[in-house]
């Protein structure tokens, strides 16, 4: 594929995403500095010689990685678009940096890993960048390969049909018009034009689940199972599909939902409990999660919590005196009342929230803190560890008296550890715990840096 055929297919892509870009005045673009971006940058400064657009620039410095990376990113993206304004393209970057520590402390907050944290900051960033420039789009480097892996880190993460239909190629002001393109033609195009890229230090970190997909389950993949890509993508097409016809049966039962207030005058949301019981289990999962949106809970709620939530209502309808919930996640509490299901938020996180469950073989569990995945060592929301302990063993949550050994072979009180941390109220009910069931009951783990925090592990 020559420099021009690739920019010829970066503007089939844009068509594919709905963009004329004949009819264009401006186009936001984010830029990391990857090979991604960068060519996406350079192909739409092309682009927009011959057809007349400007282009306004975003790159996010997160300070997730040392300065000497993170800041240089930002730097080498600027000093792209400084070079591209000088031979003449209609061009202004912006470089946003959040602050210092903001990742982990969100990281915190939702409870989730450091990748989501900076997801949704990013995507912040992103949003205001768009009102600031009034920007009906702004174009994402998104690359086949990347739709490839994403539905492969969904499918084992127990993703459904709405997650297996992989990354859309609009969503609202976003657009990824590379996301038909090979991501060895991306690099082929930027050697081709002799154009320099940076590579992020973390994208080799199989700590992360994405990284691992990339660098371990796509190679054994294409050397065992020839055209699985086109397989997995096909099937994210039906999965697409399959997701819009839920999509329209969830909005049409969305109109059920009420909102008004408690007596303490805190905002919910219910519906009525009939009317919820006639649904599928799969749209009443969707309208407790749209519920639980409109409260503006946006962090992750796990699905066993939802399944645990319809199980006891099951119970209920099926044995009137059978008693129901409250059933609590977070800051989040739902509950049956004159026969309407509410959903609420609380100021403060429920600190009576307790998790148990003895772990017998390797799988993917959902607790209240996320998922755990065992698979020869353990894996807390994507944060992998190199902890290995043997089956079964016991995963809750902390217990006053709590003691864990240090090494210097005494021990120590889980509540000091939280304390050393800085653990905060809302966070302690969360953090899991990994018991040895073929020590006495000993604490081998406290698994924290999850959540912005550290590990504990008991060699």
């Amino acid at each position: 594929m020559t420099p021009s055929d690739f920019e010829r297919k970066v503007l089939e892509g844009l068509n594919d995403c709905g963009v004329s870009a004949h009819r264009t005045d401006c186009l936001g673009v984010a830029v990391s500095g990857g090979a991604d971006s960068v060519a996406l940058l350079y192909s739409l400064a092309e682009i927009s010689r011959d057809v007349g657009f400007a282009l306004k620039v975003i790159t996010v410095n997160h300070f997730m990685r040392l300065d000497d990376e993170s800041c240089a990113d930002a730097e080498f993206v600027r000093q792209c678009c400084e070079s591209l304004k000088s031979q003449g393209v209609n061009l202004e970057c912006e470089v946003t940096e959040l602050g210092r520590g903001a990742v982990a402390a969100l990281a915190g907050q939702r409870h989730g890993g450091a990748e989501d944290a900076a997801r949704f900051l990013r995507y912040q960033a992103f949003e205001a960048f768009i009102k600031k420039h009034s920007l009906a789009f702004l174009c994402l480097a998104h690359n086949k390969n990347d739709q490839a892996e994403t539905i492969l880190m969904r499918f084992l993460q127990g993703g459904g049909a709405d997650s297996l239909a992989g990354i859309a190629r609009r969503r609202g002001f976003f657009v990824r018009p590379l996301l038909g393109i090979d991501r060895s033609d991306i690099e082929a195009y930027l050697r081709a034009k002799n154009i320099a890229w940076r590579t992020d230090s973390t994208n080799n970190d199989t700590a992360y689940l994405r990284n691992r997909i990339r660098h371990k389950l796509v190679p054994f993949l294409s050397a065992n199972f020839p055209g699985w890509q086109g397989a997995v993508l096909s099937g994210a097409e039906k999965s697409q599909m399959d997701a819009q016809l839920i999509s329209d049966a969830v909005e049409s039962a969305a109109r059920i939902i009420t909102q008004d207030s408690d007596s303490h005058g805190n905002v919910r949301v219910s519906v009525p409990f009939g009317d919820f019981l006639a649904f599928p289990d799969g749209i009443k999962i969707r309208l407790l999660l749209r519920m639980c949106n409109l409260l503006g809970f946006d962090g992750r709620i796990p699905h066993q919590f939802l399944k645990d939530v319809l199980a006891g209502l099951a119970a209920r309808q099926k044995n009137q005196t059978a008693v129901f919930g409250p059933k609590r996640f977070a800051n989040l509490e739902i509950y049956l009342k004159k026969e309407r299901v509410f959903a609420k938020k609380s100021e403060k996180i429920h600190t009576d929230l307790v998790f148990f469950d003895i772990i017998r073989k390797k799988g993917i569990y959902d607790f209240p803190f996320g998922t755990l995945t065992v698979d020869g060592r353990l894996v807390f929301n994507a944060h992998s560890t190199d902890f290995q302990i043997e089956f079964p063993f016991c995963v809750r949550n902390f217990c006053a008296g709590d003691e864990v050994l240090c090494a210097d072979g005494k021990f120590k009180n889980v509540s000091d550890v939280f304390a050393d941390w800085k653990v905060s109220e809302d966070d302690k009910p969360l953090i899991p715990l990994v018991v040895s069931l073929r020590n006495g009951g000993e604490i081998r783990g406290i698994f924290a840096e999850f959540l912005g925090y550290k590990d504990w592990i008991v060699k």
